[in-house]
């Protein structure tokens, strides 16, 4: 292991990575059957444990900050997005549910990700930098996602108009 570099941090780094990864192709296939659900379980384990293990990481400030509200807000993403798959019956909503709430557990690892490597990656000359520039990225990354949230919004039902014409309810599919 690295010098410096706690058991925690080692565990949070490759599975926030492996979210990436999982949630990317999730995004990019189809969203039915066992291959997606498969997925979508090793994305949620991973993010349970890289939440849990941001958590634990405190070498920035030394007590609890903005990051672990953010791991905070991720966990609630994720079980909310889980809750009405477990549901029986499954609520009439649940896959608008799902994507809605899953779709911004992606966003939080992709802002939480994007201010590492600003914070990492560029020189910043004192913590009130680095917090101003984890706030830019964090702010950029949550508009470019709530934009495409929206535009990708599923279709959760078609109506049927008489002659035949399906009529969507205004989502895009």
């Amino acid at each position: 292991m690295p010098r410096g570099l706690t058991i925690a941090g080692a565990a949070h780094t490759p599975l926030a990575m492996f979210g990436i990864l999982i949630g990317s192709i999730q995004l990019l296939r189809p969203k039915r059957g066992s291959g997606h659900r498969a997925r979508g379980y090793a994305f949620v384990y991973a993010m349970l444990v890289a939440d849990g293990a941001a958590l634990m990481v405190y070498r920035f400030t030394g007590s609890f900050n903005v990051l672990h509200a953010g791991a905070l807000m991720n966990l609630a993403c994720v079980l909310l997005a889980m809750v009405p798959m477990l549901r029986s019956p499954r609520p009439a909503n649940w896959k608008t549910q799902h994507y809605y709430w899953m779709s911004w557990s992606y966003v939080g690892l992709l802002a939480a990700a994007s201010t590492e490597l600003v914070v990492r990656g560029v020189h910043l000359g004192s913590k009130a930098q680095a917090w101003a520039a984890t706030a830019g990225v964090i702010a950029i990354v949550t508009v470019i996602g709530a934009v495409l949230i929206a535009r990708n919004w599923p279709v959760s039902a078609s109506l049927r108009i008489p002659g035949g014409i399906t009529q969507h309810d205004g989502a895009q599919s």
